[in-house]
């Protein structure tokens, strides 16, 4: 593509992800909650635990809050200075997926794949919001990514990218930030037997990486706040909610479906006919090669890992409520 396709692509990002965003007001409860607390911890002083009313609040981890109170402490008390740092992950997010099309694939790969996701609905509203959303998704994305640059060239050190991306995602979202990046890895390693791969993705020097990033603000929690931390945020926060539909009204089975496709939105409609092109070639269904499978696995664990899950505890959560005449 020519410098001046690039030229308007990023000048078109900037202008979609930071105009207008001083205008957008802070009104939805999460968001609220967010910049409350942010706004707290600039007022309280105390950039280790969060706070929301005077009251510690151990609703997520401390890394976006962190972002969100430097966000005030640059521009001050404005909705600009809330949503400034979800827009500059968003770009981010952005311009890690163009630099690695272009280490995958190539210049025009790149620059098509980076203007889907730019005019995506679902890129578009995470990159503008007070949430994790853009943060954990360039954290997810950077992990996903250097793992497979470390498996597929000799730069084996791709893989200590791959460690602070985890341990950065974990400080972000929680156990998830490691646990279903790590389950795609761990199929990807699976269906194409690539076990011996294990050898050379660091575990060792990798995992003592991700402790050191990623560890601190836990114990540092743990020692500060001691049950009330673990039992709130690991007890209420992650394994209630991994365990307990928080929206039960939502897991019907055609929900998040419809949400992925209006998310996706104008692309999903495209999904089955390049499906199709990619394994039916020549008249004949072709095996993908190990990128394709990467790819795949990738966005189809993320989907059908919380469609499968989510409907499970659903139907589960109905058969126990029924059983005990109580909900």
């Amino acid at each position: 593509m020519s410098r001046k396709s690039w030229t308007v692509f990023w000048l078109a990002a900037l202008l979609l992800l930071f105009v207008f965003n001083g205008s957008l007001l802070i009104t939805d409860s999460v968001e609220s909650n967010y910049a409350l607390t942010a706004k707290e911890m600039v007022v309280s002083g105390d950039w280790l635990s969060p706070q929301i009313y005077g009251q510690y609040w151990f609703d997520k981890p401390v890394f976006f809050y962190w972002l969100t109170a430097l966000g005030f402490k640059i521009f001050g008390f404005t909705e600009f200075a809330a949503r400034f740092f979800p827009s500059c992950f968003g770009l981010a997010g952005l311009g890690l997926l163009i630099w690695g099309a272009k280490k995958l694939f190539d210049d025009k790969t790149a620059f098509y794949s980076g203007l889907v996701l730019l005019t995506s609905v679902e890129f578009f509203l995470i990159s503008k919001s007070v949430i994790t959303d853009a943060i954990l998704f360039f954290f997810f994305s950077a992990v996903l990514l250097f793992f497979y640059l470390g498996y597929s060239t000799p730069q084996k050190k791709y893989y200590y990218v791959m460690y602070a991306g985890a341990a950065l995602a974990t400080l972000t979202k929680g156990p998830i930030g490691f646990l279903l990046p790590g389950l795609i890895i761990f199929l990807f390693l699976a269906v194409t037997k690539s076990w011996q791969e294990l050898k050379q993705m660091k575990l060792c020097s990798g995992t003592l990486l991700f402790l050191i990033i990623g560890l601190p603000w836990y114990l540092a929690m743990i020692s500060l706040h001691g049950d009330a931390f673990t039992k709130t945020f690991l007890g209420t926060h992650n394994l209630l909610r991994a365990t307990v539909s928080e929206h039960p009204r939502d897991n019907v089975i055609y929900y998040y479906t419809l949400v992925n496709i209006l998310a996706l939105f104008p692309w999903s409609g495209f999904l089955p006919q390049c499906l199709w092109q990619k394994f039916r070639k020549q008249g004949s269904w072709q095996r993908p090669d190990d990128l394709t499978v990467f790819l795949l696995l990738w966005a189809a664990i993320v989907f059908v890992f919380f469609r499968i899950w989510l409907q499970s505890i659903s139907l589960i959560h109905t058969r126990f409520c029924f059983r005990q005449r109580y909900c």
